[in-house]
């Protein structure tokens, strides 16, 4: 039997990978049978295999709370792992996509290289809240499934507005500097774009 992530597949994929261009860095999505749902980048050659290493999405669903690793491969969930000690990715930040009450799945955000990972550490508050208004996005579109039918998967609009994405992540980048000087540059910091570009979405968007 499907998960409730699987039957909404596309809609979970187009989503990664909005996000992804939104925040420049990998997007990963589990369920919580561990098989992964969608995936950007490197993780999207692995599309709908169970995931070999997933410890650290194991005690998201579990636990049920987000977490941020900011040296995977030596932090303590990582031990079982083969790649202890020599994981390829830079920082992680996981959140539980809760459906219901219960965790279905998880949301991961991943740096390789030490720019994202710098951009990462700088704006984690932000990146915290982004992931969760991300997972929430996710878990919104399994309203559509019937339950009592699970083998029967709807027919579902899989397409993302990636505009409407781009502009809530602007929103919400600014209304968190609302009160500080030069709040459009610290605003462009956090998303990682320049000042012009800020400006122009600005402008485009009429916020």
């Amino acid at each position: 039997m499907k998960s409730l992530l699987q039957q909404i597949q596309p809609i979970v994929q187009n989503t990664a990978n909005a996000i992804a261009k939104v925040i420049q860095m990998e997007v990963e999505v589990a369920d919580n049978n561990f098989i992964r749902i969608a995936g950007t980048g490197k993780y999207a050659e692995n599309i709908g295999e169970l995931m070999n290493a997933g410890f650290v999405y194991h005690h998201v669903l579990q636990t049920g709370n987000i977490i941020m690793i900011e040296h995977p491969g030596f932090h303590i969930l990582c031990k079982p792992c083969p790649y202890y000690e020599k994981c390829p990715e830079d920082t992680e930040l996981a959140a539980p996509i809760i459906f219901h009450g219960e965790n279905v799945g998880v949301i991961g955000l991943v740096s390789f290289n030490k720019q994202q990972t710098e951009h990462f550490i700088a704006h984690k508050e932000w990146m915290i809240q982004f992931i969760q208004k991300m997972a929430e996005l996710i878990a919104s579109n399994l309203e559509n499934i019937a339950i009592k039918y699970p083998s029967k998967t709807p027919n579902l609009d899989t397409s993302l507005n990636l505009a409407q994405l781009e502009r809530n992540a602007i929103k919400k980048a600014l209304d968190l500097v609302n009160n500080e000087i030069s709040k459009t540059d610290k605003a462009a910091k956090i998303l990682g774009i320049s000042r012009a570009t800020l400006y122009r979405k600005i402008k485009e968007y009429n916020l």
